[in-house]
């Protein structure tokens, strides 16, 4: 590996220590809320549940003054959003269905199924109740005034009922990130257009899209941009320029794809440099080298690799812990990974990690194992399609045989 290039975790710390999170906050509906980020503490203002209830369909009875095969009289019945009228009488029951709350004098609720019933409609106790037996005490849950979702979570749909349960329709979220997306080229043509002998259909922007709405941002695209410095300066201007938002041109974060290798008209990288400067640029990652990071004014600048597959895997690897961080997320962006046995063996140079595509399945021992393809060129999309997931190989192996256990991170 070149001394130039930098590991994953390195280029990861020094783009996260070049963000900033977004400080801007607004309130939105629970309905508009999933992945938005919570931009202060949410504090319970309500104990759940309010009052002691019924964790079951039964009688409510007092276990204290019970005798062993007493039959009780039926007091009357409480269901769900009601309560009793009055306190439990001695030697009486009420029948009780779930979530209901505890009347007074009550202490136990026996199930429905351990009960039965006289020639007279009295209800007999089929065992030896215990006080609080099947009974869900008031804030058993939720304690008014405690935490209930911390500042920097980000809200997924158990988040959203929670809050709904404490009566909150809104919540203060920060503002939503602005996304810039543009593919550099003059090989390219946009897809629905018509293209030249020379020409490819572009195919990144869409993708890379795609990826980020995940994280509920909002995504710009500023289509494709010809390969000169003129073009790209003009486009960097616009994206980087704080006055430019009137026109909506403004960015926190500006990805594109293409134009940071080594090539005579790989312009990107030098416009970057030229207006701003430019973090790092080479990572010691296969599929992905030629990732830059840089900086114009407060934009954050992502540079992706032009192949396709390149282009897909720094987007995941890269750019959505930078947007994580930028969100004002506190629990970072941290990919999932699992472990599989291999199915073939593998020979390799050492000295970048590798994400090779691959499919996982379960044998019929059920355990999991993963089988990489055998083409890994950069270029190829359909790798990716075909593929649930990438398997890693880091960066001192060179060497890998069937048995061997390996990381795998699941497309999700």
């Amino acid at each position: 590996m070149s001394s130039s290039w930098l590991s994953l975790e390195e280029a990861l710390a020094k783009a996260l220590a070049a963000t900033h999170a977004v400080s801007d906050v607004e309130i939105v509906s629970l309905f508009s809320a999933h992945r938005r980020v919570v931009a202060q503490d949410v504090v319970a203002t309500l104990d759940v549940p309010p009052w002691d209830n019924s964790a079951m369909d039964g009688f409510a009875i007092n276990a204290g003054s019970y005798n062993q095969g007493q039959t009780l009289i039926v007091q009357g019945i409480i269901t769900a959003g009601e309560k009793a009228s009055t306190p439990l009488a001695v030697g009486h029951a009420y029948k009780i269905m779930t979530g209901a709350p505890i009347p007074d004098g009550a202490n136990a609720v026996i199930m429905i199924e351990n009960c039965g019933s006289d020639a007279n409609g009295n209800v007999i106790i089929n065992e030896d109740p215990t006080p609080g037996q099947n009974i869900r005490p008031q804030a058993n849950d939720i304690t008014k005034g405690q935490v209930l979702i911390k500042k920097g979570t980000q809200l997924r749909a158990e988040h959203l009922m929670l809050l709904s349960s404490q009566g909150l329709n809104e919540v203060v979220v920060y503002r939503k990130l602005r996304v810039g997306v543009v593919a550099t080229g003059n090989e390219l043509a946009a897809p629905g257009e018509l293209r030249s002998n020379t020409q490819i259909y572009e195919s990144n922007r869409v993708g890379i899209s795609a990826i980020l709405s995940d994280e509920n941002v909002e995504v710009i695209d500023f289509g494709i941009v010809e390969d000169d410095k003129a073009s790209l300066t003009c486009l960097f201007n616009q994206a980087a320029d704080p006055t430019s938002k009137a026109i909506g041109n403004h960015v926190d974060i500006m990805v594109s794809s293409g134009g940071v290798s080594v090539g005579d008209a790989d312009y990107v990288k030098d416009v970057i440099e030229a207006m701003g400067h430019i973090e790092f640029w080479k990572i010691a990652v296969k599929p992905g080298k030629p990732f830059a990071l840089g900086k114009l004014n407060n934009t954050v600048f992502c540079g992706l690799p032009g192949n396709p597959v390149s282009s897909f895997v720094t987007a995941k690897l890269l750019v959505l812990p930078i947007i994580s961080k930028m969100q004002g997320r506190q629990d970072g962006h941290t990919a999932l990974t699992v472990t599989a046995v291999l199915t073939k063996d593998i020979k390799r140079r050492a000295g970048r990690r590798d994400y090779q595509r691959a499919t996982m399945s379960y044998d019929d021992n059920g355990s999991l194992v993963v089988t990489p393809f055998k083409t890994q060129s950069s270029g190829v999309m359909t790798s990716i399609t075909s593929a649930n997931c990438f398997m890693i190989i880091h960066e001192d192996i060179s060497t890998l045989a069937i048995g061997d256990t390996v990381p795998v991170m699941p497309f999700t």
